[in-house]
């Protein structure tokens, strides 16, 4: 491994790895075929450990976080594990496998606003304390300063704020992570001792509840209220300036550029801070409203019913030549494993004789999923659907796989 950056990369090189003028790039590890790289500059998060080696990259898609902190956990493996979804970046330090640091670059997950959640301080203490406190200078100690807490209080703030960040990991759907293994140790003297597995139960349990708490947002009767206009930055900001009263919430994380999960963190956030009101209408949506739900809805019962159509037109050549109760069988074993990545679209789902799921109840299920529902149905029934052409690409008594997949339906 080197810890190499290259100042002498060319413009056409530069441009093609998208590099700013300030940025460069170090080899993180190479082998026969591949090299990974970082890209060297002004970039948030927790720095890369240069002295170890990293041991695992994934894809959370593939490879869910929960799953590879309970492989760590059981494994007592010490190491720096990295995430990153677009331009959030996460970090967890482990020693055997326990917990004892996490940081992370969203505004959300800062001291001042987890000690805020928790009720450790009020909100009039944490405007008085964010305006005032000057950069350079530790947070929690200008709070202790200021007499909102002891330093008893700023540790239990900092614990506190460790365990969201690890749990808020377990909100991301999509994104990559590494892991360098040994001993790597975080920049401060912060070292807190957490037990990884009620960390991965509890974070899944807070999963499912910002998921009910992003209904309630996305529900068109709805309505979202500006209240006041306390000192913002960044995503809060950005969050609070599209709150009008009119928009949908979907519009506004669209606009604001973050997505729905993280939205809804930033709205509670905001929600305690007096900035926003969460208002229900009874009275139905509007006729324009209704056609939109509507129109959406039509769009995710297309989506689903197209995808299971095309799980059945793959799982057809293979119950011909062998009958449908093998195919059954190892279909189930395959969405039983991705239902423990798409639980909304998948949990409790039997596959029917032949290979066969019902198009209605996968229709129901992502009418229930409050995030991106048609993105979603690809995701897991597009894992069935990968498993279904894997098979008939290596059957023996197919001739032309190729052809025959070929001939599908594009799934857009």
């Amino acid at each position: 491994m080197s810890d190499f950056s290259d100042p002498k990369l060319n413009p056409q090189q530069r441009a093609w790895f998208g590099l700013e003028e300030h940025e460069s790039i170090r080899v993180l590890t190479s082998g026969a075929r591949t090299i990974l790289l970082e890209r060297v500059g002004d970039v948030s998060g927790a720095a890369l450990p240069w002295d170890r080696e990293v041991v695992l990259v994934s894809d959370v898609r593939a490879f869910a976080l929960a799953d590879l902190l309970r492989l760590l956990h059981e494994s007592s493996k010490s190491g720096f594990l990295y995430f990153e979804a677009g331009d959030h970046v996460k970090s967890v330090y482990l020693d055997r496998g326990e917990v004892i640091f996490a940081t992370s670059n969203q505004m959300v997950d800062r001291l001042g606003q987890c000690l805020l959640r928790a009720g450790i301080i009020t909100p009039d203490q944490f405007r008085e304390a964010r305006d005032a406190f000057k950069p350079g200078r530790r947070f929690g100690a200008y709070l202790v300063e200021k007499g909102y807490l002891s330093a008893h209080k700023l540790w239990e703030g900092v614990r506190i704020q460790v365990e969201e960040i690890v749990r808020s990991l377990f909100s991301y759907g999509t994104g990559k992570m590494m892991f360098w293994e040994g001993d790597v140790r975080p920049d401060n003297s912060a070292r807190i001792s957490l037990a990884t597995e009620p960390l991965v139960a509890e974070g899944l349990k807070r999963r499912d509840e910002l998921i009910k708490f992003l209904a309630k947002l996305e529900d068109p009767r709805t309505r979202l209220e500006a209240m006041r206009q306390p000192k913002l930055t960044g995503t809060e900001r950005a969050i609070f300036d599209e709150v009008d009263g009119r928009q949908d919430f979907r519009t506004i994380c669209r606009k604001a550029g973050i997505d729905p999960l993280s939205g809804a963190r930033t709205m509670q956030l905001l929600r305690q801070l007096g900035a926003v009101n969460i208002a229900r209408d009874e009275a139905p949506p509007s006729a324009d409203a209704e056609t939109l739900v509507r129109g959406d809805e039509d769009a995710v019962r297309d989506c689903a019913r197209l995808h299971v159509k095309v799980m059945a037109e793959l799982a057809a050549p293979i119950v011909a030549l062998e009958g449908g109760d093998g195919i059954r069988e190892r279909l189930q074993t395959v969405l039983n494993h991705a239902a423990r990545r798409f639980p909304a679209i998948l949990a409790g789902v039997q596959v029917a004789h032949a290979g066969l799921l019902d198009p209605e109840d996968i229709c129901d299920r992502a009418l229930q999923f409050p995030g991106d529902r048609e993105h979603e149905v690809r995701l897991a029934v597009g894992e069935l659907i990968a498993y279904l052409k894997f098979e008939i690409a290596n059957h023996p008594r197919i001739d032309d796989p190729d052809d025959m997949l070929e001939g599908l339906e594009d799934l857009g």
